[in-house]
C-alpha cells in the first residue's frame, strides 16, 4: 500500500508532466519495460495493431491529434409500448364518473366549496371597489367545481330554485349535489344560473358555457347576443 500512495502521489498534476525520476531509475519496481526501438517505430506499430485500416495516409491525418482507440458503446433507448388511450364510450361503460350513494352527499363537499371560493377571490380579486367589467371575461374562463349554482331561470320550470355544490361539468351539463343529498344534472342549454360571492351576485348563462371546461379555460370567445327566456 505504501508503494502505491508514493507512486499514485508521483503521478498527480498535469496529464503532460515529466515523468518523475524515480518512475525512470526505478522502472522494474513499477513493471515498466524498456522500450525497444525508438518512440516513433513504438507509436506506428501499436496503431497498426488498434486502428483497424491504417496507412500511410491516416498516418500524416492523425499526427499531432488526438485520436480515440476505443469507443464506449452506449445503450440503445428501450421502446416503452405505448399505453393504450381509453375512449370517453369506454369510460363511462366501466362508470368511471359516476358517484356512489354513499358519497352523495353535501356535508362531504363544503370543504371544496371553500377551496373554491379561496381561488375565485385571488383569480377575480374581489373588493367593495371592484370593478366588475374586467371580472366578467375571466368567469368565462373560470372553474366551478365546488361552486354552489342555483337555477335560476330555465325553459323547463322543474329545474328553476335548483341548487347545490357542481360536482361534474360536462359540454352540456351541471351535476350538483343539493342539501337533500340528491344529484341533479341540470342541462347548461336554455338555463341561467346564479352564485354569490362576497356579496356580489353573478349571473352565467348556461348556453354560453356550451364547452367542457378544459376547452374554456383556453378558448377565445366572441360576443353574442343572448335570447332571453
Amino acid at each position: 500500500m505504501a508503494d502505491n500512495d508514493k507512486f499514485v502521489k508521483m503521478m498527480e498534476g498535469s496529464l503532460y508532466s515529466e515523468v518523475h525520476e524515480d518512475v525512470k531509475y526505478n522502472r522494474a519496481q513499477y513493471g515498466f519495460q524498456p522500450l525497444q526501438g525508438s518512440s516513433k517505430e513504438f507509436v506506428s506499430v501499436f496503431l497498426k495493431n488498434m486502428v483497424k485500416q491504417y496507412s500511410e495516409d491516416m498516418k500524416s491525418k492523425v499526427q499531432c491529434k488526438p485520436v480515440m482507440l476505443d469507443c464506449v458503446k452506449t445503450r440503445t433507448a428501450i421502446k416503452k409500448p405505448k399505453r393504450k388511450k381509453v375512449s370517453a364510450r369506454e369510460k363511462r361503460l366501466c362508470g368511471l364518473y359516476n358517484i356512489s350513494s354513499a358519497n352523495q352527499r353535501y356535508d362531504m363537499y363544503l370543504p371544496l366549496h371553500k377551496l373554491w371560493q379561496d381561488y375565485m377571490r385571488n383569480m377575480l380579486n374581489l373588493h367593495s371597489n371592484s370593478n366588475l367589467k374586467f371580472a366578467y371575461p375571466k368567469l368565462l374562463r373560470a372553474d366551478y367545481h365546488g361552486c354552489i349554482l342555483t337555477v335560476s331561470r330555465s325553459k323547463c320550470p322543474s329545474y328553476i330554485g335548483a341548487s347545490g355544490i357542481l360536482l361534474q361539468e360536462t359540454k352540456n351539463t351541471f351535476k350538483i349535489i343539493t342539501k337533500a343529498n340528491q344529484l341533479k344534472m341540470i342541462p347548461k342549454s336554455n338555463s341561467v344560473f346564479t352564485f354569490e360571492l362576497e356579496s356580489f351576485v353573478f349571473t352565467i348563462h348556461g348556453n354560453h358555457f356550451r364547452y367542457r371546461s378544459s376547452e374554456r379555460s383556453t378558448r377565445k370567445f366572441k360576443r353574442k347576443p343572448t335570447i332571453d327566456l
